[in-house]
């Protein structure tokens, strides 16, 4: 009975034996993989070896368009492990080079492809250094190193700028975001033009960005705005330009889309009125604001915001100003179908974005360049456009 015992396993001993019986098999398992590769490359460069001198080893011939020069021994990083002292044969020539990896590579391809699309996915350079090193058994990669391969990342940052762009957008939100960075030559605070676009299919994305040394200039955004609109976006089939508060971006659409109405942002405006009222007003009064573009229809709108402007005028006249100075702007998101009201009233879709590119920026000792900050934003950008990717807003599609 004793013996019997002791062969006795709850569900929770054998799950715990499963579980080791799994990393032991994988753990052999990427061990012999490794081998094989090994073994593989071996043979395939023997065989280019012999190919070009055209006689295998220890055969003499009169006849030969090289010599062989003995062993030199590289390792390589692949997705499979560490491979540790392959041995890669020479000639006298010199003149000789492998397909199975190029002079000085010291990385598979794969897992150089691997740690971008960890980067692309969010993943910190030294966050994708820390999940590197139980993955090969060994620390191969270093947070330089990490940033060196993202640096290949570069061209596409170019062609996503350069992309050439379909006029078929219906709606676009241009906002300019500010955050902070670590640099000693250019300061810490950093403006970038964001535009995010709506297609008449309800797909969206994230058009562009742009960085703005000199911040959001009625210039900056022209120029940002009209290279869009010489890589395709001509406007033909907007119907509304969402922006922020920015006086030159507004002048800016009017130059560049002069026939698409305009929706300055309620979350920027509201702040704008905010900051001129007295601490004490600003939640009763904000709160009251706010039932404007919670109207049910145009109409209803605009008599809340004259019921408003009427009780608020004589204790805080800056406040009613400055909303009743952009009041029928303010409201042309109502002449849109209704569920895409809360979408188009503001620019919040940009500024949760850029919560993102703040998180990954935030602990980033220093900037070297421009490129190190574009190719980040980037990186947000493509993994949020990826997430989109053939997800339409139902907004559209379940109402038109």
């Amino acid at each position: 009975m004793n013996s019997l015992a002791q062969l006795y396993f709850t569900d929770k001993d054998a799950s715990q034996c499963w579980s080791n019986v799994k990393e032991d098999f994988w753990g052999d398992l990427k061990r012999e993989q490794a081998l094989a590769l090994s073994r593989v490359l071996t043979t395939n460069m023997e065989i280019q070896v012999q190919d070009l001198i055209g006689t295998k080893p220890y055969t003499h011939m009169t006849q030969r368009s090289d010599y062989r020069n003995g062993y030199r021994y590289r390792s390589l990083l692949t997705s499979f492990g560490y491979l540790n002292r392959i041995a890669v044969p020479r000639v006298r020539s010199g003149k000789l080079s492998f397909t199975c990896f190029g002079a000085y590579k010291r990385r598979a391809n794969d897992v150089d492809a691997m740690i971008l699309n960890m980067f692309l996915a969010g993943v910190s350079t030294r966050r994708v250094e820390e999940v590197i090193h139980p993955l090969f058994g060994r620390n191969m990669l270093s947070a330089s190193t990490v940033s060196v391969i993202t640096k290949s990342l570069n061209d596409q940052v170019n062609k996503y700028h350069s992309r050439k762009l379909e006029d078929d957008y219906i709606y676009l939100i241009a906002d300019g975001v500010y955050f902070n960075i670590k640099n000693p030559v250019w300061g810490k605070r950093r403006c970038v033009l964001v535009v995010y676009g709506i297609k008449s299919n309800g797909m969206r994305e994230l058009i562009d960005f742009e960085l703005a040394p000199r911040g959001e200039s009625e210039l900056a955004w022209q120029n940002f705005l009209y290279r869009l609109y010489y890589r395709g976006l001509e406007g033909k089939q907007l119907r509304l330009v969402a922006r922020d508060g920015n006086r030159g971006l507004k002048n800016a659409i009017a130059v560049v889309f002069p026939n698409v109405p305009q929706q300055p942002c309620w979350a920027h405006k509201l702040r704008n009125v905010s900051n001129k009222l007295p601490k004490k007003l600003q939640p009763l009064c904000i709160s009251q604001a706010r039932d404007i573009y919670k109207a049910s229809d145009y109409k209803t709108a605009l008599k809340a915001f004259k019921n408003w402007a009427k009780t608020w005028q004589p204790i805080a006249p800056g406040a009613v100003d400055c909303l009743n100075e952009d009041i029928f702007d303010l409201l042309n998101f109502f002449k849109e179908p209704k569920p895409m009201w809360k979408k188009l009233r503001t620019s919040n879709i940009i500024e949760r974005c850029f919560r993102e590119v703040r998180r990954r920026t935030r602990t980033m000792s220093c900037f070297n360049n421009q490129d190190s900050v574009q190719r980040i934003i980037f990186a947000i950008f493509y993994r949020q456009n990826m997430l989109w990717e053939n997800k339409p807003l139902k907004e559209i599609t379940h109402y038109s």
